[in-house]
């Protein structure tokens, strides 16, 4: 795996760049944090306390969230929880109708980032902004609130019927935006799994927002830049 210092932390060309895309889960939200915590209550609602709370969110999303939005089209809420029963199933616990049913709901209480809503205001006085989201219109518009940033446009997976990294949700937001393919659309993301194989694909300027320093494996494309938060990432464009 590629070690972060191998990868570049200066932007490719910021000069180019006339709008900004965003990854909005993990990028400007702190996912992480809020499936640990509902994950967590779940178990312990099993009496599963003790499975390991890592081996599981890593199951759930590696193996039945990710599968489920890669099949037929299902709304987001029904990916949430279609894929939390199949991961209690696969780990032998009990499963009832309705778990799972309170994940889109939950989601909608995510707090953004520290950095999130300065940023994305001092971005906001130069560049449209966008979001792509793997998610719903319900969900994303509370997320947005908790931001208190407006962003220009917002693509989701119900607008397009399609998740990341199927490349017609991008374009969808490409065409809201009125720019092509390329270096003027700079990609900001967290998931190297959705977001930057596509991005890359249709050669649109690419900064990994890596804040839990994952390293990258040696078969993904390699970001443009890499930057811990959003701060740098505001500096860079800044100095352009």
């Amino acid at each position: 795996m590629a070690r972060l210092g191998a990868l570049a932390s200066q932007m490719k060309d910021p000069a180019a760049v006339r709008a900004l895309t965003f990854d909005c889960y993990g990028t400007l939200i702190d996912w992480d944090a809020g499936i640990r915590a509902y994950l967590r209550r779940l178990l312990d609602a099993k009496g599963a306390g003790t499975v390991d709370l890592d081996r599981f969110y890593h199951h759930w999303y590696h193996e039945c969230e990710l599968p489920a939005i890669a099949g037929p089209f299902m709304t987001y809420h029904e990916v949430l929880q279609t894929s939390v029963q199949r991961a209690l199933r696969d780990f032998g616990l009990p499963v009832r109708p309705d778990d799972g049913a309170d994940f889109g709901q939950d989601m909608k209480t995510w707090q953004p980032f520290p950095d999130t809503h300065d940023v994305l205001t001092e971005l906001a006085r130069t560049y449209p902004l966008c979001i792509i989201s793997n998610t719903a219109r319900d969900i994303i518009e509370r997320s947005i609130a908790h931001m208190g940033v407006t962003f220009t446009h917002v693509v989701t997976a119900e607008d397009v019927r399609v998740y990341k990294p199927d490349r017609r949700i991008f374009e969808a937001a490409l065409a809201r935006l009125g720019l092509p393919p390329g270096p003027q659309v700079l990609h900001v993301f967290q998931s190297k799994i959705v977001d930057l194989p596509t991005a890359a694909l249709l050669g649109l300027q690419t900064a990994w927002i890596n804040r839990q320093h994952q390293e990258l494996e040696p078969d993904r494309p390699r970001p443009d830049s890499i930057f811990p938060d959003l701060l740098p990432l505001l500096s860079s464009l800044k100095g352009a």
